[in-house]
């Protein structure tokens, strides 16, 4: 049984509000590991010892160096107890959910306080929380903008496809359901015409003859593959997803999210905008293509990068893809593009948070039914305390923010730099159980619309930057012990 006590709980802020919700928010979780703990035992006294496992391994205790958003179904939740189920295990059955039920209820209304406080990064935490407790709650499934379709949660994007006969495919993405058949005799449709899917890979050797394919936030073009632009948009999806819920008060206003989470309110947030993304057949490919836009693609190990005048993602495909750097321009195209961008926006200051965003999100990855981001393991994370550890080298944060874009890329340890940046960001993000998360999406908010000076950072998190500086250098000391790592790629 996991010991709670040894967790660190507070969000060491002097907002009497904010330490009540985490006193809530610690006693909720005690109560249901007691609860199941309980449950267990009372399997195991029954000879049901397959049940207590399942019991005890599904409490998911907080971590201080990640953060999990759970993997929620798409498919409605079976009958409890189970028609196969009899005796003491449907008891088992019964008594666990409803205890999840109960979890989840709470969890949902700690995180309509937690909105109340202005802490909706950290309510959206809580209501994933709560969905994977009760994965059929209608009021999270609305908030999160889900439909019950067929006996399955879908979001309108997919409720209008399937209403139009169409089904999504692993290799072939969004297709009329009576073309499946001739996909999987190897054709594939060209101009009009069906032909072999041999022939179709060369007629759309050339990019402007390309795949196309979409989902609700991408566009994909790509002349590699049909199936590597399935995969691409599959991932993309992902970290749009995740990235969505962790940085939703970056996009939307504080009277948006209350609106959501009010229970006689049918808001619901409008779609962000569909993102475009260029996918080459290699290497070669995407260099001829960008050698006009970006003249030193030849010099500089570029896997992929986000072009603002275009609004479009550059990337080429590998085997296997490389997800960090597909994850970095991304996340770069998302916070230009889900709203207004100011033309100023880290040239002066504060251009190292653009970049530790995006870094951050390089990191995110599936563990046990959970997407997960950041972690001791992360190899920027490692280099950037073996720097201040082993070598004694840090920038000061006050020298940090103080750089604008041309200062920071002109500098002269770049690879360093990225990794402090990624470094900072994580601290920001799980420093205290994310004391300061809600904050470093404000920081964000306010860089990504000009707003910003050279104090923001301190204002938002309420310390001085000296002080944030001592927290981090406590922080990255307080890790594990440093595993040696290759140095990763540059990004930009």
């Amino acid at each position: 049984m996991t010991v709670v006590g040894s967790w660190s709980w507070g969000w060491g802020t002097s907002d009497l509000r904010a330490d009540e919700l985490a006193r809530t928010y610690r006693q909720l979780v005690e109560k249901y590991q007691r609860q199941l703990e309980e449950l267990a035992v009372w399997c195991e006294e029954r000879g049901l010892q397959g049940q207590a496992a399942e019991t005890r391994a599904w409490f998911h205790p907080p971590a201080g160096d990640k953060i999990y958003f759970p993997i929620i179904p798409k498919e409605r939740g079976p009958a409890v107890p189970s028609p196969s189920l009899s005796g003491e295990e449907a008891e088992w059955q019964t008594r666990f959910f409803r205890l999840r039920r109960a979890q989840a209820g709470a969890l949902f209304e700690l995180a309509r306080r937690a909105v109340r406080a202005g802490r909706a990064t950290w309510a959206f935490e809580l209501l994933l929380a709560a969905l994977r407790e009760n994965p059929d709650d209608e009021g999270i499934r609305r908030i999160l903008g889900f439909q019950l379709y067929q006996g399955a949660w879908r979001r309108p994007y997919e409720l209008r496809r399937l209403r139009a006969g169409e089904i999504w495919h692993e290799k072939y993405g969004w297709i009329p359901r009576q073309h499946l058949a001739r996909y999987e005799a190897g054709l594939q449709p060209y101009q009009g015409r069906w032909l072999p899917a041999a022939e179709v890979q060369q007629l759309r050797q050339n990019i402007q003859n390309g795949w196309v394919v979409e989902t609700e936030r991408y566009r994909i073009v790509t002349n590699h593959s049909l199936e590597a632009g399935v995969k691409l948009a599959e991932e993309l999806d992902k970290l749009y997803q995740v990235w969505a819920q962790l940085f939703v008060r970056f996009y939307v206003t504080d009277a948006q999210v209350l609106a959501l989470f009010d229970a006689q309110s049918r808001y619901s947030l409008p779609p962000l905008p569909r993102m475009l993304v260029v996918c080459f057949r290699d290497q070669e490919d995407f260099r001829r293509s960008l050698r006009n836009a970006f003249p030193m693609i030849d010099r500089v190990n570029i896997t992929g990068v986000y072009y603002g005048p275009k609004r479009a993602a550059y990337f080429f495909w590998s085997e296997p893809p490389d997800w960090t750097n597909i994850y970095h321009e991304a996340t770069h195209q998302l916070f230009a593009e889900t709203r207004r961008m100011a033309s100023n926006a880290g040239k002066n200051q504060n251009f190292w948070v653009m970049e530790g965003a995006a870094l951050y999100m390089e990191t995110l990855r599936e563990e046990n039914g959970f997407y997960v981001l950041g972690g001791w393991e992360a190899q920027r994370l490692c280099d950037a305390r073996f720097n201040l550890i082993s070598r004694g080298k840090h920038i000061p944060l006050d020298r940090l923010v103080s750089m604008g874009m041309d200062q920071f890329q002109s500098y002269p340890e770049l690879g360093e730099l990225y990794s402090q940046c990624a470094a900072v960001m994580h601290f920001l993000m799980h420093y205290d159980l994310g004391r300061y998360r809600d904050a470093a999406v404000r920081y964000l908010d306010q860089v990504y619309s000009g707003r910003d000076d050279l104090l923001t950072l301190s204002r938002l998190t309420g310390k001085t930057l000296s002080e944030l500086d001592h927290e981090y250098q406590s922080y990255m000391r307080s890790g594990p012990e440093l595993v040696p790592l290759e140095p990763p790629a540059a990004s930009f």
